[in-house]
């Protein structure tokens, strides 16, 4: 079939460029908003919140092919090509028009993010094609069974179905077949755990070759078999690789990418991403000076690694952090992670930790009216009170409330003894 042949009939060329204007306008703010600064892991996760949508498309627009090649009876008739060979120029427009599609809402996602020199996350670019293939068979096959008035909505009602509400459900495993779970990825601390790409495979490639074999063979028991077979297999195997895996499937991104440099006496270990990195490291050495005139020992190493090392302390700071922010990531990084008790049953130290990082925000440096947007005025009020308080009692009062909440059975103390007289 010649290209101008083919570009003329097929239905693509012309809701191709409606789905991608839908996209940049109906949901370009979901594409954008939740972005990591300079990150381009983030960036191509946020893209894949336009699959379901891309998905359903392409589904929509293959059964519309199919139905057309099946009521003009083009696969009854004496075979010059088989019928693999005539199918896959008429549905490369719906597959390259999907395509295009999420290429157009990964630019949107990385022109939010800023992001610079690199490459999209290829794992989740092969779930996009992946997902956009299995759509597409998925569609045409029905468009080869029924009649375009039947198999256009069932087509496109089945595959928003399939794709898009998987993601909403409890049943965290459903999500993972069809990559759901990768449009949260990543902080600039994360990358896509590798497994999550199984699922999406097994699940796509077993429903992709039953497809294959639908159109490549007349329909026979043997067919039949062979279908259900490539189905039931691939299924199965996708669920018993995705039961695993997490709600999001991410891992902790590797130390080796950090940058380490020393400010004073303080080593600072930035991420590539992160701007301004030649005041974030005096800043980050000058609050921990604060702390320790205020007689708070902290760790002489800041690291944005998800998991620091032993002797090293969390830097909780974005790619594009402003004064408070470095501020808050080195006061913040004393408060206590919460203990695995308090996962499943009291935790009496809950109410100490609001007044206790607000006074350790205020001891960093931070303003008093900087803290208004992240604490209720009764305990930005109380953090003021405790600061007029001799440093020895205000130390005490923190380290009493530091154990308190590395554990379930210390009642803390919320208010320091010398406000009560």
């Amino acid at each position: 079939m010649l290209l101008r042949t083919l570009l003329r009939s097929s239905a693509a060329v012309y809701v191709i460029p409606l789905l991608i204007l839908f996209i940049m306008t109906a949901i370009g703010r979901d594409l954008t908003a939740w972005t990591t600064a300079g990150y381009w892991p983030s960036a191509t996760g946020s893209s894949l919140h336009s699959l379901p949508f891309i998905s359903t498309i392409s589904a929509g627009l293959a059964a519309w092919e199919g139905a057309r090649l099946t009521q003009g009876k083009v696969f009854g008739q004496t075979a010059a090509r088989s019928p693999l060979a005539i199918t896959t120029p008429v549905l490369a427009p719906v597959v390259l028009g999907g395509l295009l599609t999420s290429l157009t809402a990964l630019l949107l996602s990385a022109n939010a993010a800023g992001v610079g020199a690199g490459l999209p996350d290829l794992a989740m670019l092969l779930t996009v094609a992946l997902m956009i293939t299995m759509n597409t068979l998925l569609g045409f096959c029905a468009g080869m069974r029924w009649r375009a008035v039947i198999s256009v909505p069932v087509a496109l009602v089945g595959a928003f179905f399939l794709n898009a509400y998987p993601v909403s459900w409890s049943i965290v495993w459903l999500r993972h077949l069809i990559g759901g779970g990768m449009a949260d990825c990543c902080a600039v601390d994360q990358v896509l755990d590798t497994r999550a790409l199984w699922p999406v495979a097994l699940f796509a490639g077993g429903l992709i070759l039953a497809c294959l074999i639908g159109i490549t063979y007349r329909t026979s028991s043997r067919t039949i078999a062979a279908m259900t077979g490539s189905v039931i297999i691939g299924v199965g195997l996708a669920v018993a690789t995705a039961i695993p895996i997490p709600v999001t499937p991410v891992a902790d991104r590797p130390t080796g990418e950090l940058v380490c440099e020393k400010a004073s006496d303080t080593t600072v270990c930035l991420w590539p991403e992160v701007s301004s990195t030649d005041k974030i490291r005096p800043s980050v050495a000058a609050v921990r000076q604060k702390l320790a005139d205020a007689g708070i020992e902290t760790s002489d190493r800041f690291t944005m690694a998800a998991t620091p090392k032993q002797g090293e302390a969390k830097l909780g700071i974005g790619t594009k952090p402003r004064g408070a922010d470095v501020v808050a990531g080195v006061a913040l990084s004393l408060m206590p992670a919460l203990p695995a008790c308090a996962q499943n049953g009291p935790y009496p130290a809950a109410p100490a930790q609001p007044p206790t990082a607000a006074w350790l925000l205020l001891t960093a440096g931070m303003p008093a009216e900087a803290l208004s947007g992240r604490f209720d005025p009764a305990t930005v009020e109380l953090a003021n009170r405790i600061r007029t308080l001799p440093r020895e009692e205000q130390n005490a009062w923190y380290q009493f409330n530091n154990q308190a909440m590395q554990g379930c059975s210390t009642t803390p103390q919320i208010v320091p003894a010398g406000l009560s007289r």
